[in-house]
């Protein structure tokens, strides 16, 4: 599950947080922690990240492959694959099973509502008892808000529903001040309404409720609820800094004696409302006459640190296939294959559209999860031409349950192209049974036989023909197409010169025959001749050798279609 990941590798970002704190709280300029948080809250709400070699998931896959791979038995060796073949489909060993909902995702849904309900019930209680405050006819306060305007509307009222200063409201915010405050000291006014005017310019409201959210979904992880606890905390340290700066560090005192008067009194719980009064007071206090002004030193330290941890815990592992296949477009040509990789970036964006099933896949470690269950074995196969079929597997020997895609085949549709789209409508992404999952052959799925296979015309079928060209289509065991249905497959070349011509059976490129012609559709890295190639590929050959010009396809295969095949970008003559 993909939630999972971000939960433990967040996990591992705020105990360092919580480390750093517990070391440097009263050394630093207290918006580094709240830096510091919002780098977790990006890994706790934010399903991707880029990668980065100075990440610590690179140095833990280094120390894996180095360490860890080696030591493992031959059976967990092999890492898990993807492919995109053109072969036909092998009898279901068993009845399929019913789609069942996984008990661990129940679980979570479980969690999430009932930690969202309560943020949402106290919030909106709160707020319907808020909104009975009255305005507020004090001279001192309605200068003070003269001489301090911001862009968004804010108002001043006050309640005798509460007993301490908050700030509650997003876009509209309000100071709410009790009704018992004591409106002659207009020094202890100042204070407090400064304070909440910080929560307002710095959006900590939102803050809140975003902090809210990452608790919500990842309710499970105790990390998490001590990081809401502690921002929290911070949220007001920084203010408390912020206030300080503002009156000078001689006011520390008289500062610290107002928030000391207000935790005298308690309020009420609302945890998405910026309160002037909030726990560990004394950590404030604290943190209030031990707070000196900022060196260059301390603010350097500062940015390094916040940069330094955003690109150590907060970035995933470097991906040496992604960056080797950047920008970079393979020309395969007959004599000499090029390879290429599937990049977890590819691998992810085709396999999202199983996504609303139940099918999810973990770019950071390369597995596949069915309702939260890691994945052994997938396929989504479809007919096409006469007896042949194409799609995508994968395998990863760890896995525990086998599973594959479900297609209306009924429902067609067209390619931009104009020609028929044969893969149908995807309804669904189902189990095998356990039956199935016991009786596949684990040994042929870690080692595949070759995918293609040539079918030529017979010899018979060749002296009859009388040198006229012939086409050869690869699968494993598909029969010849008719001239309509090639004419249709190879339409997509004709913006890039190569032509069919249904009556002689044979192929022009820019008015010459064609002698030859390959265009491999996709590739796992293999190649032809090693007799293991996992791919798609179409080829054209003249069995007499007749015709004036070989040529190959290009494709952009850092642009895959949704079936896996690289993006054609041309048509060209080999040389």
């Amino acid at each position: 599950m993909e939630i999972l990941n971000m939960s433990l590798s967040a996990a591992v970002l705020i105990l360092t947080i919580v480390i750093i704190r517990r070391l440097a709280l009263h050394r630093l300029p207290k918006k580094t922690f709240l830096a510091l948080w919002a780098v977790a809250l990006y890994r706790l709400l934010i399903p991707f990240s880029v990668s980065s070699r100075f990440s610590i998931y690179t140095l833990a896959d280094m120390l894996k492959n180095r360490f860890w791979t080696a030591n493992k038995p031959s059976i967990d060796t092999v890492t898990p694959n993807t492919r995109i073949i053109t072969e036909k489909l092998t009898p279901i060993l068993a009845e399929v099973t019913p789609v069942s909902i996984s008990p661990v995702m129940v679980m979570w849904l479980i969690g999430l509502s009932i930690c969202a309900l309560f943020f949402l019930v106290t919030h909106l209680r709160c707020r319907r008892e808020y909104k009975t405050a009255l305005p507020i006819s004090n001279e001192f306060v309605k200068g003070w808000q003269q001489d301090h305007p911001i862009r968004r509307r804010v108002e001043i009222r006050q309640s005798d529903k509460i007993v301490v200063p908050l700030t509650y409201g997003v876009f509209l915010p309000v100071i709410l001040l009790p009704k018992t405050t004591d409106w002659t000291d207009e020094t202890k006014l100042h204070y407090i309404l400064t304070h909440e005017l910080v929560h307002i310019r710095r959006f900590d409201t939102l803050t809140k409720w975003l902090l809210a959210a990452a608790l919500c979904t990842h309710w499970f992880n105790p990390f998490v609820w001590v990081m809401y606890v502690l921002a929290n905390r911070d949220i007001e340290l920084s203010c408390d800094e912020s206030v300080v700066r503002i009156f000078g560090e001689r006011m520390k005192s008289a500062y610290a004696l107002t928030l000391i008067g207000l935790e005298e009194k308690k309020s009420q719980l609302n945890p998405l409302a910026s309160n002037f009064n909030k726990n560990a007071i004394e950590e404030r206090i604290v943190s209030i006459m031990k707070m000196k002004k900022n060196s260059l030193m301390g603010i350097f330290l500062a940015f390094t640190l916040v940069i330094g941890m955003t690109t150590i815990f907060a970035t995933n592992a470097a991906s040496a296939v992604d960056k080797e296949q950047k920008n970079k477009v393979y020309n395969v040509t007959i004599a000499e294959e090029t390879a290429y990789i599937e990049t977890p970036a590819s691998k992810a964006e085709a396999f999202a559209i199983y996504e609303l099933y139940g099918l999810t896949y973990n770019k950071s470690t390369d597995q596949l999860f069915y309702n939260g269950e890691l994945v052994r074995w997938f396929e989504d196969y479809y007919p096409v031409g006469e007896g042949g079929s194409t799609g995508r597997d994968y395998f990863n020997a760890n896995g525990t349950i086998d599973v594959h895609g479900v297609r209306d085949l009924s429902q067609l549709t067209r390619n931009p192209d104009g020609s028929t789209d044969p893969s149908g409508k995807l309804v669904g992404v189902e189990p095998y049974s356990q039956a199935a999952f016991d009786a596949r052959d684990i040994d042929q799925l870690k080692n595949p036989p070759m995918s293609v296979t040539a079918v030529e015309n017979s010899s018979e079928e060749q002296e009859a023909s009388q040198g006229s060209t012939s086409t050869i289509v690869y699968s494993s065991e598909g029969g010849m197409m008719t001239p309509e249905e090639r004419a249709k497959i190879y339409a997509v070349y004709e913006p890039f010169g190569l032509i069919y011509d249904k009556k002689q059976d044979c192929f022009y490129y820019n008015g010459k025959l064609v002698r030859s012609f390959i265009d491999i559709l996709s590739s796992n890295g293999e190649a032809l001749s090693s007799g293991k190639f996992k791919g798609s590929m179409r080829q054209i050959n003249n069995p007499d050798g007749k015709g004036e010009v070989d040529i190959k396809a290009v494709r952009d295969y850092t642009k895959p279609n949704a079936g896996g095949e690289g993006k054609l970008i041309g048509v060209e003559v080999v040389n």
